[in-house]
């Protein structure tokens, strides 16, 4: 299936989905046939001019999306998550020409309305993505003119010459998680939603600026290191019910060394390997403890502790809080996670 498109408004082009796959659009929101797959797809114009995409979806047949060039300046920052139900699934992406790219990726991804772009969503590969449309306007304020044409300059340089793009990790998840929702279900949700989208906005552009002081660094790594790296990444917050896969086990399926695995994913990620499995775990107990009504030991036990007092305290050490305190509060978690942007 190909679809072609120009629009700089998501509920628009919600609907230009929706009639590829037969589908319908009520409020801004579309439930893929079954005749197509499975998921849904919502969209949102902000009150700011920042327009949002919000899907997942699993597709029967091969999608390509192809964005036409447009006149009018706009940039698209995308997070995608994939997970495939078959292991034939091949992850093509170093083999694609410059301006296509594979939503089969663990991604943070920004293109521009000058670009043609071209997007491959292979089948039976589940794919969780936000899109959102911004302009200049909405990153000068808390960045200058000059800041902001260096930074653009530099990451599509990057883009261009070596395919450089940004991992989703731990932090990037726990805000991706915030949005993606079927229904988003929040008194002001349009405010609701305008903060989350400028969060993820706003950690993009220190990410990135952080990451073009360790250049010499990141440039060390190949596309195919950085794609074993993701896949590393991918098996560490498989399944947080059972311990986290052995240094031999990760060793084997990057084709890395030990030495060499542990110094790649901290240079890419940030954070040692455990201390990274670690911290995505308690994310993931915070968002069932928030989001659900499940009990703080079933909480616990779906993390892989057996133990309380060992959770509660692992929980107080990521959060400041105990799971207690922060159930009763949990808006409390507010300012913990805009400093970690």
């Amino acid at each position: 299936m190909e679809i072609q498109y120009s629009s700089s408004d998501y509920p628009d082009f919600l609907q230009t989905i929706a009639g590829a796959i037969g589908g319908r659009v009520n409020n801004n929101f579309l439930l893929v046939p079954h005749k197509y797959g499975r998921g849904y797809g919502w969209a949102e114009s902000l009150p700011n001019g920042i327009s949002v995409l919000v899907s997942d979806m699993l597709l029967n047949v091969d999608l390509y999306m192809n964005r036409e060039p447009s006149a009018r300046q706009f940039y698209v920052l995308q997070f995608n998550e994939s997970s495939s139900e078959s292991d034939e699934v091949n992850n093509r992406y170093p083999q694609l020409p410059p301006n296509q790219f594979d939503m089969n990726q663990q991604i943070v991804l920004l293109t521009n309305s000058f670009m043609s772009s071209r997007f491959f969503v292979p089948a039976h590969v589940q794919v969780k993505s936000i899109k959102i449309i911004f302009e200049r306007r909405h990153l000068l304020d808390f960045i200058s003119n000059d800041v902001f044409d260096e930074l653009m300059s530099n990451y599509f340089s990057e883009l261009v010459k070596n395919r450089t793009v940004e991992p989703i990790d731990a932090e990037y998840r726990a805000m991706i998680d915030e949005l993606l929702l079927e229904k988003i279900e929040h008194p002001l949700r349009s405010v609701y939603i305008a903060n989350r989208v400028m969060l993820l906005l706003e950690r993009f552009v220190i990410k990135f600026m952080n990451k073009m002081q360790l250049k010499p660094e990141i440039q060390k790594l190949s596309d195919g290191e950085v794609t074993r790296l993701m896949k590393v990444e991918a098996l560490l917050v498989k399944d947080y019910s059972t311990p986290p896969p052995t240094i031999e086990k990760l060793s084997k399926l990057s084709a890395m060394s030990p030495t060499k695995l542990k110094r790649d994913f901290k240079s890419m990620y940030g954070l040692p390997i455990y201390e990274y499995f670690q911290k995505n775990r308690m994310m993931h107990a915070k968002k069932l403890l928030t989001g659900s009504n499940i009990s703080i030991k079933e909480a616990g036990m779906m993390v892989g502790y057996t133990n309380l007092g060992h959770f509660a305290a692992a929980f107080r050490k990521e959060f400041g809080m105990l799971p207690s305190e922060m159930i009763e509060s949990p808006d409390m978690l507010i300012d913990f996670e805009a400093k970690a942007v």
